[in-house]
């Protein structure tokens, strides 16, 4: 209770702050116009009056695929975007939950890596898929991101497909993905809130304010609360989530922005559902075996201050410099399996982990808009630099074990014959120079082209043995494509990129070793992108392979010598369709085929070496497709159905157990009560389908969840 009170001090601070600084905006500021040319490092504006539901936005600036500006039409790579007003038709509460609409986008969740783990192009983990928060870059911890959660404070999310290493650097082999936060708005006062209640004790409030002060001070402030009962036991939550900004023009030419973003997730400890004979039994499916006193929670802060200055026709400057923290703590029995006459539930896996995560850095980069020989040119360079210090606590060598009776379960209590105590502590530094370049080449040409040079010095020290370790790193990425505008409603488009992967994550030594290079990738991409005026529609198509080089390959002659050998690759098709065929309806699809393979893989087994040349990597589905349709079928009524497939997921690399696929209906109903409040009922997982988000073997899955309604009610004042 003390924190559901604290979510709702919270909120009504957030309203009474928000509130006041609305009644000192003078009438002149709601006018005032925006001095700079070009849109903020890493920002979108979308406005909630879009005559159709659509991913794609073509004409829509694109600040995650390239830094010049471009939009979605005019970048050489597969970007898509869902803004805040079609992720609140949708009723999507979670940040990840809108990444998967996208195309060829899918989730491998698990409580161990903070529930937010995607899967892109055949490469899935948070070590292949980045996610950013207005750009900025979340350093993986141990396998684990825990922030952003809540699309609330959210104004869009965008997703760039495929290698991503020359804007953001290692680790974006598969995609990356931007969560973009709402910002303070000089031209407009919005003031918002939602109140939400639904299945299983679930609820959600949410207030948000934005505008100007006067006419050189601007601000946004939003901030929501969710807390949920569980739709089975240790599936119960509390969440609190804050986002602010507050914007300073200090001249013409010179804007700051301070923003602070924040979230407390005490999060489910739902570990997985033991499988009988390979499969969920239906008795078992709405149970948890975990302790007593089990813990997942997550707190991360992030502060930022932004300079975009304009210093002289066609020379813009922008810096960012932040700060953030993370601090987790698991405290959990993780595994569990049913005895051979499946009577009893074995548990094992007495983990307790925390991190003490922090990272800062800066990043800066000039935009140059100048003629070369006659021909437009826009020139970005810039310096990235930050370090990232991990400090990893736990009770490793990881004891404890209990059995207990499903059907008469006593949880009992948290057991571990070790301390759990400090045993490594990581620290990272990187520094990079990037520049991006787009050139009009001739009438209706662009050629893009980026490169990226990285420069990281990582330290490890084992805080038991006392033995410490260093690596450095100095990958160089590029991409360079080309966007040819057949005409007003025709593009087509190539792209060769390169990208680079950490082996076990940004602050872990592969193995323990400093043997090991990063592994590397390389995209070639062809693609088209169109509109068809006469439905309001648009489409894009893309086709692509990718070959991850440098894998951890055992060596046939001696099993026991990993060897820096091994490729994966992954070849596949993307279409995606949006449009509005009759006044009222409008659609939203996308689907993605795509074949993923180890060419050149060694796995370990019994002391041998054992190909997996030809098997499907674990974790990824090779088709994937979603669809979203609404209906307003009277003046005040929508009627929205959507529904979500995913394929068949490989559940080790010898691909002896699989995940099923899965399709998941979702349905609302609409009544815009008034312009300033409209309620939704919202239905998730119509079909009320056991399916698994991701899995041990065939041995336990982390089932979805089942079917759920929510009531929600939006307002503007």
């Amino acid at each position: 209770m003390k924190k559901a009170a604290w979510a709702a001090a919270s909120l009504a601070l957030a309203a009474s702050t928000a509130s006041t600084a609305s009644r000192a905006a003078s009438p002149a500021a709601d006018h005032a116009a925006n001095p700079t040319d070009e849109p903020p490092l890493a920002t979108v504006h979308v406005t909630d009056m879009r005559q159709a539901s659509s991913s794609l936005s073509l004409d829509d600036t694109n600040n995650t695929g390239s830094r010049l500006g471009l939009s979605a039409r005019e970048t050489p790579a597969s970007v898509s975007t869902l803004g805040s007003a079609d992720i609140a038709e949708r009723s999507l509460t979670r940040a990840q939950d809108v990444a998967v609409r996208m195309p060829g986008m899918s989730e491998a969740p698990a409580p161990g890596n903070g529930g937010s783990s995607l899967s892109a192009r055949g490469f899935g983990g948070h070590n292949s898929v980045a996610q950013m928060v207005d750009g900025t870059r979340l350093v993986v911890a141990a396998g684990t991101i825990s922030y952003p959660f809540s699309t609330w404070p959210l104004e869009a999310v965008e997703v760039l497909r495929g290698p991503a290493s020359v804007l953001y650097g290692d680790g974006a082999i598969g995609a990356a993905v931007n969560y973009v936060t709402k910002q303070p708005d000089f031209e407009h006062s919005r003031r918002e809130a939602l109140f939400g209640a639904g299945s299983f004790g679930t609820w959600q409030a949410g207030v948000g304010f934005s505008g100007p002060v006067n006419e050189r001070v601007a601000y946004s402030l939003y901030a929501d609360a969710e807390q949920s009962d569980g739709y089975r036991r240790d599936n119960s939550y509390e969440r609190q989530n804050l986002s602010g900004a507050l914007a300073w023009r200090v001249n013409e030419d010179l804007t700051a922005t301070l923003s602070l973003d924040a979230g407390h997730n005490d999060d489910a400890r739902y570990f997985g559902t033991p499988l009988r004979n390979g499969k969920p039994d239906p008795s078992l499916r709405r149970t948890s075996f975990n302790v007593d006193d089990a813990l997942v929670r997550y707190n991360d802060r992030i502060g930022r201050l932004r300079l975009d200055y304009r210093a002289a026709p066609g020379l813009r400057l922008r810096n960012e410099s932040y700060y953030l923290t993370s601090k987790r703590h698991w405290r959990n029995a993780e595994t569990y399996t049913l005895n051979a006459a499946g009577t009893r539930v074995n548990r094992g896996d007495y983990l307790e982990i925390l991190h003490d995560q922090e990272q800062y850095g800066n990043r800066f980069d000039a935009v140059l808009d100048d003629r070369i020989g006659g021909l437009a040119n826009r020139l970005v360079v810039g310096f990235d630099w930050y370090r990232t210090r991990l400090v990893h606590s736990n009770n490793a060598p990881y004891g404890g074990a209990s059995t207990v009776d499903p059907y008469d379960f006593a949880p009992g209590s948290f057991m571990s014959p070790v301390p759990t105590i400090p045993g490594r502590r990581a620290e990272l530094e990187t520094r990079a120079l990037y520049a991006e370049d787009m050139l009009d080449i001739a009438a209706g040409w662009k050629l893009v082209a980026g490169l990226r040079r990285d420069a990281m010095d990582f330290d490890n020290a084992d805080l038991r043995t006392g033995v410490a370790l260093g690596k450095k790193y100095a990958p160089v990425t590029g991409r360079l494509g080309a966007v040819w505008s057949v005409s007003t409603t025709l593009s087509l488009y190539g792209q060769f990129g390169t990208a680079t992967d950490p082996l076990s994550g940004a602050l872990a030594l592969p193995n323990g070793s400093v043997s090991y290079d990063l592994t590397r990738g390389r995209q070639l991409e062809f693609g088209a992108k169109g509109s068809v005026p006469a439905v309001k529609g648009e489409w894009t198509v893309a086709a692509y392979r990718i070959e991850k080089r440098n894998l951890l390959s055992r060596d046939p002659e001696n099993p026991a010598v990993a060897q820096q050998i091994g490729q994966q690759s992954s070849t596949g098709l993307e279409v995606a369709f949006a449009a509005e065929p009759l006044r009222g309806w409008t659609i939203d699809a996308n689907a993605a085929v795509l074949r993923a393979r180890y060419d050149d893989f060694q796995e370990i087994v019994s002391g041998r070496a054992v190909s997996r040349d030809g098997n499907t990597p674990a974790g990824v589905p090779e088709r994937t497709a979603s669809v979203w349709t609404r209906y307003r079928f009277l003046p005040q009524w929508d009627a929205g159905l959507g529904a979500r497939y995913v394929g068949l997921r490989e559940s080790n690399a010898a691909n002896t157990a699989n995940l099923p696929a899965y399709t998941v209906l979702d349905a609302s109903l609409a009544w815009r009560q008034s312009p300033a409040l409209t309620l939704t009922l919202a239905a998730k997982n119509l079909a009320d389908r056991d399916y698994a988000l991701s899995g041990s073997g065939g041995v336990r899955w982390l089932l979805g969840a089942p079917r759920t309604v929510q009531l929600t009610a939006r307002t503007s004042f």
